[in-house]
């Protein structure tokens, strides 16, 4: 008999449960099992858990067991995968609260690009044609959760937008491997964060690529559009699997972006680790952020620095198509008519009144001083 993880579930239950919502059977090679054991044991012996973070994580994770699966079906159902060239990926790697979710999705509405889609990421198969989503039970069930915690979240909406159409962060997939940052800005996981931050995501990469070459499969002329800030912590392992990748940097000043991670990480973790209280975000995340900070600009000074952009969070605000059409020019990407149309577009779109940020925050809130985050970040900018 298994061990049950305190009102999460026991592996062996967790993995019948992901099967019997997919209907898939194969989860591929077990390397991820010895994350998903360190996380239950941290999830269980540290976060400390209220009744309702027990059912969060237990979705969590059932959901990264799921895509898996799915991922495995897709890979053995389209082989021709493996043919599918993925050439120079943007990736947009500012830290949170840096701009980097709206430089993403504008980057991402070119028709030239393509990025990961929120059902897709989920549930990674073959982009349907745009007009076939409503008749995929995927994109339906994926469509009508999100639309639910739009009304239900409305400020949290505000902070950072989802919708199952929505082009996003590509951690999903990555968390397919259980090497996530997701779960430790969201609770209190030490020990899951001290064995994280010694692995090698060179295999997560490996499996990204597949994913996103199942999911492209019918776009393979569309230039990949990726974003996750915890990418600022793999650079190695994306240039070992994406040689030719393109890195877009955002930055801000430290102590509005980490007053800022902190409140979206108490949104975030709706109240589900009693543990990861106000001081235990803003000691965790300044700790996580500014160690991921630090590798970033260790590692890019390793490789061409042509394939790196940074981008002012204040030259963005000021002109955000502007900065679009400079990050093309760095790279020597064609700016067209119909890119900066769509760009625009998509610009004016993000302007609505329910995407609008309107939180307010402070360090001093969270326990932590502005001469604290300056002490961290005080080697990088």
């Amino acid at each position: 008999m298994t061990q049950d993880y305190d009102g999460i579930g026991s592996v062996d239950d967790l993995h019948q449960v992901a099967r019997e919502e997919t209907g898939y059977e194969n989860f591929g090679s077990d390397s991820y099992l010895e994350g998903l054991r360190v996380l239950l044991e941290s999830f269980q012996n540290e976060a400390d858990l209220t009744p309702h973070g027990k059912v969060i994580a237990r979705k969590m994770i059932i959901g990264a067991l799921a895509g898996r699966l799915t991922s495995e079906a897709g890979f053995a159902k389209y082989p021709e995968h493996v043919d599918v060239p993925i050439e120079r990926p943007i990736f947009v790697v500012g830290l949170t609260r840096t701009g980097s979710t709206a430089l993403h999705r504008l980057l991402g509405a070119d028709p030239a690009h393509q990025g990961a889609e929120m059902w897709l990421a989920e549930t990674p198969q073959p982009r349907p044609e745009r007009d076939k989503w409503s008749e995929n039970a995927d994109y339906v069930r994926s469509d009508t959760f999100y639309r639910a915690r739009q009304r239900n979240e409305a400020d949290l909406m505000k902070v950072h937008f989802m919708g199952a159409e929505e082009v996003e962060e590509c951690w999903r997939l990555l968390q397919q491997t259980m090497l996530s940052t997701a779960f430790e800005t969201v609770a209190y996981v030490p020990s899951y964060t001290r064995w994280l931050a010694k692995q090698d995501w060179t295999e997560t990469y490996a499996r990204h690529k597949k994913n996103l070459q199942l999911i492209g499969l019918h776009d393979q002329d569309r230039r990949w559009v990726l974003k996750s800030p915890s990418h600022v912590f793999a650079i190695d392992e994306i240039m070992s699997v994406y040689p030719d990748a393109l890195f877009v940097r955002t930055f801000r000043d430290p102590l509005t972006s980490m007053a800022s991670t902190f409140s979206l990480a108490e949104q975030g973790g709706h109240d589900m680790s009693k543990a990861f209280d106000r001081p235990a975000i803003g000691r965790t995340q300044l700790d996580l952020w500014a160690r991921g900070n630090a590798n970033f600009n260790s590692a890019r000074s390793r490789y061409n620095p042509d394939q790196f952009i940074d981008v002012d969070y204040k030259d963005f605000i000021s002109d955000a198509v502007g900065t679009v059409e400079k990050i093309y020019a760095q790279f020597d990407l064609p700016f067209t008519d119909d890119a900066r149309a769509a760009v625009e577009a998509s610009h004016q779109a993000s302007l609505a009144e329910h995407r609008r940020p309107s939180h307010r925050y402070s360090l001093e809130e969270f326990g932590v001083s502005a001469a604290d985050v300056e002490a961290k970040f005080a080697t990088t900018p």
